[in-house]
């Protein structure tokens, strides 16, 4: 026996499911096929960081981001923002004065791909901190006299770009929980988080209710004539004209089943969460990236036992930002 469909994709990741919701949803197409053996956003997609910004210093980052941040906005608005979609910004930190010129040209990069304006507050230390060419060319474009802070909640805040804190009692009066050492903030506006999870249950719902199914089955083969996809085995064959390649990790494999070396390659990453019993960081605050350099603050005995042993010893040195 098998199945026919117009396009299968292969995938119930975020990736898989947002492309199923915009073929039926937005462009009509009633003869889709989810097929994934796990459960829809269970690999990946649960595990994220379901943080979002535009603040990047590619040109063709930025546009597709601007391009996303369009397209969750409006979904936000259509359901109410089920997904919790806010703008709180990722805020970039320092204590070196000798970071603060690298700030400047970040922003810059980002200004010029399309991320937005740079907005400078505390302008006057400048000249105490960078270069007098940098100072100049700095000032003379994006001194700006009011910092917007931005809101716990909700996404309707328009500023994009991003403003750069020098003034100290700015910092102290927007950051109180940041060091007294820290010298400048820089804060990335088009950007937050929301409920990943929320979002794509929603997606996948309203797909289905145009006509999308999910088949719970490993993709094993494609079956390629004449240059154009014909089926793809997964427990049964199933027809179908075209297959979207949205299998997160084994996106490579899924590509090596049709011919296609994709150049991709694997990075991992951690995420660790712990209770703040201190109530250190308040439940509203934005996103923090800590730019500087760190050394950890180990006991004697804890740097010895460390130092000891290869596979650990490099945590006793310091730590890049």
């Amino acid at each position: 026996m098998s199945q026919s469909h117009d396009i299968l994709i292969c995938g119930a990741g975020i990736a898989g499911i947002s492309a199923a919701y915009h073929l039926t949803v937005k462009h009509g197409i009633k003869d889709v096929v989810i097929v994934d053996e796990r459960a829809p956003l269970s690999l990946t997609s649960d595990k994220s960081t379901e943080a979002y910004r535009n603040w990047w210093p590619d040109a063709a980052m930025v546009t597709m981001m601007n391009r996303s941040i369009d397209l969750l906005e409006e979904m936000a608005h259509e359901t109410g923002n089920i997904f919790n979609l806010n703008r709180r910004g990722y805020v970039y930190a320092t204590a070196d004065e000798s970071r603060l010129e690298s700030f400047i040209e970040s922003a810059r990069k980002a200004e010029k791909a399309g991320a937005g304006e740079l907005r400078i507050h505390g302008a006057e230390t400048l000249h105490r901190n960078v270069s007098p060419h940098r100072a100049q060319e700095t000032l003379h474009r994006n001194v700006s006299t009011i910092y917007a802070p931005h809101h716990a909640e909700g996404f309707d805040q328009n500023l994009a770009g991003a403003d750069l804190i020098l003034d100290q009692n700015l910092i102290r009066q927007h950051f109180p929980y940041l060091t007294k050492k820290t010298i400048a903030v820089l804060h990335a506006r088009r950007g937050g988080w929301f409920s990943a999870q929320t979002l794509g249950m929603w997606m996948l719902d309203q797909a289905k209710a145009r006509g999308a199914k999910v088949v719970n089955e490993k993709v094993t083969g494609v079956e390629i004539r004449n240059g154009c996809v014909e089926a793809v085995d997964a427990g049964e064959k199933i027809n179908c004209k075209y297959i979207v390649n949205a299998a997160g990790p084994l996106i490579k494999n899924v590509g090596a089943m049709i011919g296609v070396d994709l150049p991709i390659h694997h990075e991992l990453h951690t995420k660790i969460s712990f209770a703040d019993s201190l109530g250190c960081i308040p439940r509203d605050a934005p996103m923090l990236i800590w730019n500087d350099a760190q050394v950890p603050l180990w006991s004697d005995d804890e740097r010895a036992m460390l130092g000891e042993d290869e596979t650990t010893k490099w945590m006793t040195k310091k730590l890049a930002a």
